[in-house]
């Protein structure tokens, strides 16, 4: 494991970059929503299908950023873990892209919830 060799490589910090920022963005919107609720149950998750599916505490909101933060840390070690594997380049835009991607998710869910509880 070579953390310093694995930040070698630029596109490895720009997929940090660019996932630590959507999960900021994540971290802001989940805040703004449970500063902003004044209830105490909100509504957490909408399914086109069955209508409003999950109603909770207002602070299981920031149960999205954790979620994201936690699939950069993993596959970020997984990354560490296969820092000699000669398929690198590979392995680090496919576990790095499925963070970022899954972050960028997490976003979306985010503004669902806003939506459902605000308007």
């Amino acid at each position: 494991m070579s953390l310093r060799g694995v930040l070698s490589w630029a596109f490895i910090r720009i997929y940090l970059i660019i996932g630590l920022i959507l999960n900021l963005f994540t971290w802001l919107g989940a805040v703004y929503i449970y500063k902003n609720i004044a209830q105490d149950l909100t509504v957490l998750h909408y399914n086109i299908d069955f209508g409003i599916d999950l109603i909770g505490n207002r602070s299981l909101i920031f149960a999205n950023p954790i979620l994201g933060l936690f699939f950069l840390f993993i596959n970020f070690i997984l990354l560490l873990f296969f820092y000699r594997h000669k398929h690198l380049n590979f392995l680090a835009h496919l576990l790095l892209g499925i963070a970022t991607l899954a972050n960028l998710i997490l976003i979306v869910a985010v503004i669902t919830v806003y939506i459902i509880n605000f308007s």
